[in-house]
């Protein structure tokens, strides 16, 4: 045969699918099986070349007319079976099974199962190849499946490795998904070796068999560009983008859900890390604002979207048949576009710590893209797990960012009662948007100094961050308000924390703070990314 007749564009030739589809009524064969029934059946010889078998075959898959597992044998093989579709098909366009009958597979009628009344015997002559393209280069053999006439095995004969290495090559030039490289890697080598012993059952030394039977395939190149052009069909690859996006908007939904969770969870870590303090002699809070609570959105939405980018590029590929490489950077930048101009415009309470946090949502989807889900891996870990932990955790206590410090004796004009320490203040809200601070009223708890006139008043004074502490504001000179009863914050200066302090007064004049707490002020207006880059570039 010919090179343009072996290696010529596949053609979806009517006959080669009824031929096919014929063979494999009512059991299942492997690839070299069917080509050993059709080589030689008249009308299929020229139409099917055995280089154009496998993408003949993998596009019947691709149209759901059949589908294929390994199976256990003599030595394990990819066997084919007809789909209902096939079935369906078939009855439509009236095509008959085929069974052997002398030289050459003719029509026949199946029972009411599907089953033809005659199967093959490879082993009784009946099944046959195509005509030889060269002939035997060597005297005829004696097939010996244990030793050739080199007394090798052949698992190292030299004709086998180099089987073997056709396979391989043509494993690292396909453009599919790994799984699916495998899958033909295996399929071809196990062809060669089929169609290797079946030429030297008619008389070819074993070097001129292999040659022989790796010539008929074509080069590598060749045959993987064809198997490349039935996998990667324009059905499978629109199937393979729908089900990438649904991919991404059921995980950013589903982390977005679960970011409730982490609003539940959150207050208590923040109070248990706030209550380790306070047994280590530190003091520390947590500025609880409703920023804060954006921000742990914002954390999980950045998880959603890198498991987002690794399960939905791993569907893609396993749908499309398209390698991981090839389709990654157009779907992580497509993808991240339109994350970005999501997370731009999603409303919430922005602050510089909460922008940055989306903007990393779409690096975060680009970053999942890099490591896709791969055939049965799991798309989430128990490693992941805790990194998603930690992300949390890490982002919310944000030292500089979340949690402060800060030094009960840095009151100003009221150092901290001496012999003891600072008591809690007990934090109301008697109306929505207003609060309202008292000292404990239990005996014992509260010791008034002596020399104090046993009042105490709560004091407001502004407070601003430097570094990972919080201090009062060095430019106040007395305290926004004497007495904080029934407080606005939204109608006090706009600062983002407050130093909270009740003090006693003596005769003489004399201040001493009994308690101190920070206090978190107003949240900023619901707004945007955007319109809070807008507003502060």
């Amino acid at each position: 045969m010919d090179e343009a007749g072996r290696n010529g564009p596949m053609v979806a030739d009517d006959r080669v699918d009824r031929a096919i589809v014929g063979a494999l009524r009512g059991q299942d064969l492997s690839g070299f099986e069917i080509w050993r029934w059709l080589g030689s059946e008249e009308g299929i010889l020229g139409q099917l070349t055995e280089a154009h078998l496998y993408p003949t075959l993998y596009r019947l898959e691709a149209e759901g007319l059949l589908q294929s597992e390994w199976q256990e044998g003599e030595r394990t093989r990819r066997k084919y079976r007809l789909t209902s579709r096939a079935l369906e098909r078939a009855d439509d366009r009236n095509w008959p099974p085929l069974a052997f009958h002398g030289d050459r597979s003719v029509p026949v009628a199946a029972d009411r199962a599907g089953r033809r009344p005659t199967s093959p015997d490879p082993e009784a002559g009946s099944w046959f190849l195509p005509p030889m393209r060269v002939e035997p280069t060597a005297p005829p053999v004696t097939p010996d499946t244990d030793r050739d006439d080199e007394g090798l095995p052949p698992a190292v004969r030299p004709d086998r490795t180099a089987l073997a290495a056709y396979a391989d090559d043509l494993g690292g030039r396909l453009d599919l998904p790994q799984t699916e490289v495998n899958r033909v890697r295996q399929e071809i080598a196990d062809h060669l070796l089929d169609s290797c012993d079946a030429l030297e059952q008619r008389g070819y030394a074993s070097e001129a068999a292999a040659a022989e039977a790796m010539g008929r395939l074509g080069s590598p190149r060749e045959q993987a560009l064809l198997i490349e052009g039935a996998q990667q069909t324009e059905n499978r690859l629109k199937r393979g983008i729908r089900r990438g996006v649904l991919e991404i908007v059921a995980e950013m939904v589903l982390w977005l859900v679960l970011s409730v969770v982490v609003f539940a969870l959150a207050s208590g870590v923040a109070d248990m890390v706030v209550g380790l303090g306070r047994l280590g002699g530190l003091h520390l809070a947590v500025l609880r604002s409703a920023e804060w609570t954006t921000n742990q959105m914002a954390v999980m939405l950045c998880v959603g979207a890198f498991a987002a980018g690794r399960i939905s590029l791993g569907r893609l590929t396993r749908i499309s048949r398209h390698g991981d490489a090839t389709l990654r950077r157009g779907w992580a930048l497509g993808g991240a576009a339109a994350l970005l101009a999501v997370v731009l415009v999603l409303p919430g309470f922005e602050d510089a710590l909460t922008v940055v946090t989306l903007l990393v949502v779409p690096v975060a989807f680009v970053a999942g893209t890099l490591r896709p889900q791969h055939m049965n891996e799991s798309a989430y870990s128990l490693r992941a797990a805790a990194a998603v932990v930690l992300l949390v955790a890490a982002v919310t206590l944000l030292p500089c960012g979340r949690m402060f410090a800060y030094d009960p004796n840095a009151t100003p004009g009221a150092p901290l009662a001496q012999g003891r320490d600072p008591v809690e203040l007990t934090v109301t809200q008697p109306t929505e948007g207003t609060y309202h601070y008292e000292l404990p009223e239990s005996a014992g708890i509260i010791v008034v100094p002596p020399g104090t006139t046993g009042i105490v008043s709560v004091e407001l004074w502004p407070a601003s961050t430097n570094g990972p502490f919080i201090v009062v504001d060095p430019s106040a000179t007395g305290p926004t308000l004497k007495n904080a009863q029934g407080v606005n914050f939204a109608k006090l200066p706009p600062y983002r924390q407050w130093w909270v302090v009740a003090v006693t007064t003596g005769p003489n004049g004399e201040r001493k703070a009994l308690a101190v707490a920070i206090q978190t002020g107003a949240s900023s207006s619901p707004s945007s990314a955007l319109g809070w880059l807008l507003s502060h570039l």
